[in-house]
């Protein structure tokens, strides 16, 4: 009888949560209904399963991630060695002082990692932009179709140093600062001088919430895969240091799937050596950037395989409505168009995915509309439910890996980044004045939805 009420309720609230987001109200009202009816929903199943529930928050704790735990920490070489790469890419040529190795071990793990981070930094972290935002929809810009100024290549340049020189530590710090004086001196342009700059400053951060803006399941599933690859390395390294665990398992937010867990016993960890401390912390973050690149492997041999199953047509960037594709003009497919399809002062009929659209050339052949081809893999659409669902699942755990895997080596309270920086830095004035800075810049990038 118990299984029975759970999975209606479980019912119910997918089917109600799904209804809301189906709905045409403003996404801030969808997210907020959502929210009151999985804080409900958690609270009933609470009762129904005897659990401990916090507005909805459930932890279901469970010995199975620790047992695997244990089994992977067998490989302790490996791991241990796999953190300390997890260090030269936290913070690059520097992680010379850092690392607790002989020189030669020391040299050749960062070199391992400046190849890695090339590899991120050349293949990975470009598609991220283009992925969410065209696959997506998420209003963050980038893209192929963006034109490159004389001053991009030096740019590219200081970045690379960057991370060469500090690993993703500083690229993600630096990156925050530097857009936080861009957010300031827009804020401080309108308030003084009466511009609109700041309307037109896009918010330096973004909220990640699936069925508002990300795909609910594929958000959910992405957001489960990315948690138990972070959570899951920093239980193995635990077990290597011989740190107790005291509990694993899935934190729940009514009926969905919030993350994993790993409890480990702080005050062991904290009597350990300052080379056992970094090695847990670092684990996760650096577990989430080497499966970024996995699952970014993975989508290329996924979009290989699945070719013949796209769409084919143009992709609308500018003139038409968001999302449209032009699947044929005058009733022939756009790729079998021939050179000169168009005459000034022509009307063309359009087919596109809304229907059938006219639209008059100008007077230099031209019909006011900026589109890509759709064998650019962002904009790969499938007509095939299941096939879309795993290619956008891909998308966002490659994306989200990254993305999570830098983000978390920011020095902020409750982030990992903070962490190591205090136990790679002995002096408490130097990290807590670094910590007042980057908290300073990090609210600062959250200013411009205050003026939207």
């Amino acid at each position: 009888m118990k299984n029975v009420k759970l999975f209606a309720v479980i019912l119910l609230t997918a089917v109600t949560i799904w209804a809301i987001v189906q709905t045409e109200l403003p996404p801030m009202l969808k997210f907020f209904a959502s929210i009151a009816i999985l804080a409900l929903s958690g609270e009933i199943i609470s009762r129904i399963a005897k659990l401990h529930s916090d507005w909805g928050l459930m932890l279901l704790r469970t010995q199975k991630g620790i047992d695997i735990a244990k089994q992977l920490a067998k490989h302790e070489k490996f791991w241990n060695l796999f953190a300390d790469f997890g260090l030269a890419l936290a913070y690059g040529i520097l992680s010379y002082f850092v690392i607790k190795r002989s020189v030669k071990q020391r040299i050749t793990i960062i070199i391992s990692a400046l190849i890695t981070i090339t590899v991120l930094l050349i293949f990975v972290y470009p598609t991220i932009l283009p992925f969410l935002s065209y696959t997506l929809g998420m209003p963050i810009g980038g893209g192929k179709a963006a034109t490159a100024d004389a001053g991009d290549n030096t740019l590219a340049y200081m970045v690379l140093a960057i991370v060469y020189l500090g690993g993703f530590a500083s690229f993600i710090t630096a990156s925050l600062l530097i857009y936080a004086f861009t957010v300031i001196s827009a804020v401080a342009s309108t308030l003084v001088f009466g511009t609109t700059a700041i309307d037109e400053t896009a918010p330096g951060l973004t909220l990640i919430l699936p069925g508002i803006n990300i795909p609910l399941f594929e958000g959910l599933a992405a957001l489960i895969i990315i948690l138990v690859v972070h959570e899951g390395a920093h239980a193995v390294l635990s077990v290597i240091g011989k740190i107790p665990i005291l509990s694993s398992g899935i934190a729940f937010f009514g009926i969905i799937p919030i993350g994993a867990f790993v409890e480990p016993d702080e005050k062991r960890l904290s009597t350990k050596s300052r080379e056992v401390q970094k090695r847990v912390v670092v684990a996760g973050s650096a577990a989430n950037l080497m499966f970024s690149i996995v699952f970014f492997v993975l989508l290329l041999a996924f979009l290989g395989v699945t070719g013949p199953f796209k769409q084919d047509g143009w992709y609308v960037l500018d003139g038409m409505d968001n999302g449209t594709i032009i699947y044929a003009i005058n009733g022939i497919h756009v790729e079998d168009l021939p050179e000169n399809y168009t005459a000034p002062t022509s009307t063309l009929n359009l087919t596109t995915n809304y229907g059938e659209v006219q639209r008059t050339m100008n007077a230099t052949g031209g019909f006011g509309i900026a589109y890509l081809p759709m064998d650019y893999a962002p904009f790969t659409i499938y007509n095939n439910p299941a096939l879309s669902f795993i290619f956008k699942t891909l998308v966002l755990v490659f994306s989200l890996n990254f993305i999570i895997g830098v983000v978390n080596l920011l020095p902020l309270p409750f982030f990992d980044g903070m962490r190591l920086l205090e136990l790679s830095v002995n002096n408490k004035k130097y990290t807590d004045f670094v910590m007042y800075l980057i908290l300073a810049a990090f609210l600062s990038n959250l200013l411009p939805w205050f003026f939207k």
